[in-house]
């Protein structure tokens, strides 16, 4: 279907293109079709499948044995409109308020770029983050023009209407859900100001079996925000961003009057506020200074406790912090040291029995020795701290807890005309304190050694990797090796690829089972448009409770053009 629409396409341009030609006597028409075609119409992009077999023993979670997968990107160019368009369809479950099954469309023609189907669109941080929505959306964005601008209008989330059996609930139900909203920016990309608009709000209607359970509540949003970014001088950089959210978590309940936000209550239709109605803000600001060799910089976050947005798929809310960093560089710019410093605070509204309060601090740095010599490292450190908020004279309670985690790594690499060899050697440390009793340390340390055969094509890594974990409780340790090898053949048109990864587990320095995953690869690119790949690889876990192995086997095909 989607070759026959193309190929319409192109011969009614090429038709309108003939009807306006002067002088065509010398050509055919279908030769003249042929180079308009070649000329002003190009496809690129690709169609792929794959289908897995999976086989399992001694795992309680069984998945589908059977899984296939069909996806598409295919982008047209005609002058000068781009069409990309990009699909994806599976055996997954279809109860997902986000379904696996997507496709898009994304044309652009200058300065103008739509979006339909699946997209995503982001505005901002706190308001429109990046979730995806299947509608319909519109960037204009001129070249040197000081006026941008985003709209979008979709479902952000379609209606699932669980149903009960034997007492249980099958499915997860949830209403639909639909959004729109824009922002316009002016100024140029160094000094502008925008304004953000953004509302969603589920259907009631939209489920029945559930349409009235307490725990699934249908919500409706409204942010209204601004964002700014502002080079000062030559040096000097701010950008800023405050978001207002009134979210009702329950729009089943009757229309009232929202106490002490008066603007709330008369701008129906576009908020409708009741008594599960809250007006929050998000916000957060940084100021840099920046010159070639140093740069410092603070910023500041605040998130009010009961800040929610329908626009983005997780928001942590209930803390302000502050944080100081700062960079430098030296030795001709081999070595980079860089530092900050934060404080971090929860239960903004004095709502909470208890708050914590973090400091935080980190430095790193990276010295670049010579062509052959790197090394990598950094310290940093957590403290929280937290107490009671209301005073109990039965019972009294202070948390504190310390974190620290340093790693380093050193790293060796020289190359010749006919071998490549990287080394490296690392090691990370964590430490977990609470209330002054370490709670739990952790080690992991690693060395590998990679040798690359430049005339063969051959590729051989040998690694150890150890992690050691202990606590008040127990000492837990894995250690073992792992080999990677791969081969071209055939002039590259045959990848293959073997790994083996195998960690001994011991548990209070007594053998405690094993883990094996082993991963075989191969490539075989028939030429310049199609390709096809087979994989496997087995995981087999031994311990003392438990006994299982798993058995993937996957074969897919690839076309690109």
């Amino acid at each position: 279907m989607l070759n026959k629409l193309l190929l319409l396409s192109f011969l009614f341009l090429s038709f309108a293109t003939i009807s306006s030609a002067q002088d065509v006597e010398d050509d055919t028409l279908t030769d003249v079709v042929k180079e308009l075609i070649k000329d002003n119409v190009k496809i690129s992009g690709g169609l792929g499948g794959v289908g897995t077999y999976y086989l399992a023993s001694g795992v309680d979670a069984q998945r589908d044995p059977l899984f296939w997968q069909v996806n598409a990107n295919v982008n047209l160019q005609i002058g000068q409109v781009t069409l990309p368009f990009s699909a994806v369809m599976n055996a997954q479950n279809r109860s997902f308020t986000q379904p696996f099954n997507q496709y898009g469309l994304s044309p652009n023609y200058k300065a103008v770029t739509l979006h339909l189907g699946y997209r995503s669109l982001r505005f901002s941080d706190f308001s429109l983050s990046g979730n995806q929505f299947l509608g319909a959306g519109v960037e204009i964005s001129p070249k040197n023009g000081i006026v941008r601008g985003k709209f979008l209008y979709g479902r952000f989330a379609k209606a699932v209407d669980g149903y009960y059996t034997e007492g249980k609930v099958v499915g997860e139900p949830s209403f639909e859900r639909w959004g729109y909203g824009g922002q316009i920016e002016i100024g140029k990309p160094k000094n502008n100001f925008s304004v953000i608009l953004f509302r969603a709000k589920d259907d009631v209607s939209s489920i029945v079996n559930f349409a009235d359970d307490a725990t699934i509540k249908p919500g409706e949003n409204l942010i209204v925000g601004v964002t700014t970014n502002q080079k000062i001088g030559k040096n000097v950089t701010f950008k800023g961003e405050i978001d207002w959210s009134a979210y009702t978590k329950d729009k089943r309940l009757g229309e009232s009057v929202l106490e002490g936000y008066t603007y709330l209550n008369n701008i129906a239709p576009l908020f409708n506020a009741n008594a599960s109605s809250t007006l929050s803000k998000a916000m957060k600001f940084n100021l840099d200074y920046n010159q070639k060799k140093f740069k410092i910089g603070v910023g500041f976050r605040r998130v009010d406790p009961e800040y929610e947005t329908m626009g983005s798929v997780y928001l942590n809310n209930d803390f302000q912090d502050v944080q100081g960093k700062t960079s430098f560089r030296m030795l001709k710019n081999k070595i980079v040291l860089s530092g900050a410093v934060g404080l971090q605070n929860n239960n903004l509204d004095n709502s909470k029995a208890s708050e914590m309060s973090r400091l935080i601090s980190s430095v790193s740095v990276n010295y670049n020795v010579n062509e052959q010599w790197m090394i990598n490292g950094s310290f940093s450190n957590f403290n929280s701290e937290s107490h009671m908020t209301v005073v109990n004279t039965l019972d009294t309670m202070r948390y504190a807890q310390v974190t620290k985690n340093g790693n380093l790594q050193i790293m060796y690499a020289k190359a010749s005309k006919k071998l490549r060899i990287a080394s490296a050697l690392g090691g990370n440390y964590q430490n977990a304190k609470v209330n002054g009793v370490d709670n739990s340390t952790l080690y992991n340390g690693s060395l590998s050694t990679q040798l690359g055969f430049l005339k063969t094509g051959l590729n051989v890594t040998v690694a150890m990797n150890s992690s050691t974990n202990i606590t008040s409780d127990y000492q837990l340790m894995t250690l073992g090796p792992s080999l990677v090898i791969s081969k071209r053949f055939l002039k590259g048109k045959i990848m293959t690829s073997f790994s083996n990864i195998g960690m001994k587990t011991f548990l209070d320095g007594v053998s405690d089972g094993f883990i094996l995953n082993s991963k075989l690869r191969g490539v075989y690119r028939v030429n310049r448009h199609h390709s096809l790949n087979l994989n496997f690889s087995f995981i087999k876990k031994n311990s003392t409770a438990s006994d299982t192995q798993e058995m993937i086997s996957s074969l897919g095909y690839n076309y690109t053009f």
